[in-house]
């Protein structure tokens, strides 16, 4: 019963912050949604920020488990993977990137976010950057990143109302092209 109780705290909480804004999102709210009481809900997790941290930790491990290790020379199938997970993800992910500078406790957890993305495009790429001195090696990084970032997922996926395909080949094309650049 516990880890079913966690496990709709989790979704619930996801699906409160990806649409509200963060300081709307009240124990009292995902308590409701969830089916469980606010102390149910403060013995698991303590208190909002532990709540937020344990939905980071969720999401993170989904990335980690669809991303994985990537293929190292299999760039198409990295960015599927990557614009899939922008599919299930990307919505909460711009929202909580919205609210970064006004909420200092999510500062950490998208910084690690970053991070992990980062490390996503050096492995991902690392035949195409291995050659590089190491200036020129973190500024490839730096617009690897740029191009497969979730901002340039939501301008074309949203924004620009393209198609899930149509993104997947307009970011493969742009990573390829940057991973080519003398």
């Amino acid at each position: 019963m516990a880890a079913e109780n966690e496990a709709r705290i989790l979704v619930e909480a996801e699906r409160l912050l990806s649409t509200q804004a963060f300081d709307r999102v009240t124990l009292a709210a995902v308590a409701e949604a969830a089916g469980v009481t606010i102390p149910t809900l403060q013995r698991r997790f303590g208190n909002k920020e532990g709540m937020v941290a344990a939905c980071g930790a969720n999401i993170a491990a989904r990335v980690e488990a669809q991303r994985g290790t990537p293929p190292v020379g299999s760039v198409g199938a990295c960015i599927r993977e990557l614009v899939d997970q922008y599919e299930r993800e990307g919505a909460l992910m711009w929202h909580l990137l919205r609210q970064e500078s006004d909420v200092p406790f999510l500062q950490g957890l998208l910084a690690r976010g970053r991070a992990r993305h980062r490390q996503w495009v050096k492995t991902v790429f690392s035949e195409a950057i291995a050659h590089l001195d190491a200036r020129k090696r973190r500024a490839r990084v730096d617009a690897l990143v740029a191009v497969t970032d979730v901002f340039v997922w939501k301008l074309l996926r949203i924004d620009l109302r393209r198609g899930r395909a149509e993104v997947e080949a307009l970011v493969n094309t742009m990573a390829e092209a940057v991973a080519r650049t003398a």
